[in-house]
């Protein structure tokens, strides 16, 4: 994106009324550390990098709850109408997961750039027509993956950026914080719900930023023994790495409630384990080396 010489908060667009956006995103396009009710509108220093113009959702009646609880400009019956608006720049994509490469096609097509959460769509073939789109239209396409954002993960990549633990030789992730009574909806029925996308899409992402590597081969097992709804809620997926052929195992899982959510990255000098990466925002990072155990310290940070 080209830089705003105006410096001119950005204009945002939501579509959808999601918890995700509600509780973390609204607050977090307006570029603000407060709530934005704690804002002062005359204070330079407090002043939005970035505005919300309107909100989107096919239940118009969310949308417009949405609007007053957050302080939206103005809640959309009509996606084309949202879009149509001069003052929007970008587009925050939060709906079901069926209709999300729908929603992105669409505010590409209308010259917005956009920011989806995972996953960008059901199948491959329409991920990659998506970001064809965005190369063919000059925009940005980017997927939201709030992980890389995880402070003790960023303190895991720096430290294995900066070879702490060595040479690099495998990991593993458990994503096994169970399922919210809140999300148990969309999340437990076929056409985008399941494990895979709701977990795993964040799994394969992590390993990619943590290992700066790329998936050579794929192995996985699943089941749906406990919600007998048609979508995985426990699966055990088997990572090699394309470059460095390391092997990476990941639990994911709706139903396991006594497994701690960790991610492990295995050196030859050391490993380090972050705790509650998923359950905590802050969590927890240990290096283990020669059979002891530190706790890491690592800075907070506004996600």
């Amino acid at each position: 994106m080209a830089a705003r010489e105006d410096a001119a908060p950005l204009g945002w667009a939501l579509i959808g009324a999601s918890r995700m956006a509600g509780r973390y995103m609204a607050q977090a396009l307006r570029g603000a550390r407060e709530p934005i009710s704690q804002i002062s509108w005359t204070s330079s220093e407090q002043r939005p990098l970035g505005r919300l113009v309107g909100v989107y959702s096919a239940h118009f009646p969310r949308a417009e709850a949405f609007a007053f609880q957050h302080r939206v400009a103005r809640a959309f019956k009509e996606l084309d109408a949202l879009l149509a608006r001069p003052e929007v720049d970008c587009v925050y994509v939060s709906t079901f997961p069926r209709r999300q490469a729908e929603m992105v096609e669409a505010a590409l097509t209308a010259g917005k750039h956009v920011l989806c959460e995972p996953p960008l769509a059901l199948t491959v073939e329409e991920a990659r027509g998506l970001a064809e789109a965005a190369r063919r239209y000059g925009l940005i396409l980017a997927v939201n993956f709030p992980a890389r954002r995880h402070p003790a993960l960023v303190q895991a990549a720096e430290l294995v950026r900066d070879y702490a633990i060595g040479e690099l030789l495998g990991g593993r992730i458990h994503n096994t914080v169970p399922l919210p009574l809140e999300q148990q909806s969309w999340r437990l029925h076929p056409d985008g719900g399941g494990v895979v996308y709701d977990r795993t899409t964040h799994d394969i992402d992590l390993v990619r930023w943590l290992f700066a590597d790329e998936l050579g081969q794929v192995a996985a097992l699943a089941t749906d023994n406990v919600w007998d709804g048609g979508v995985e809620d426990d699966l055990v997926v088997n990572l090699r790495l394309r470059r460095s052929e390391l092997l990476i195992q990941c639990r994911d899982s709706f139903v396991l409630p006594h497994v701690l959510d960790a991610v492990e990255i295995y050196g030859a000098t050391g490993s380090l384990v972050v705790h509650h990466w998923r359950s905590q925002p802050a969590g927890e990072l240990l290096l283990v080396r020669n059979g002891r155990v530190e706790p890491l310290a690592f800075p907070e940070m506004d996600p």
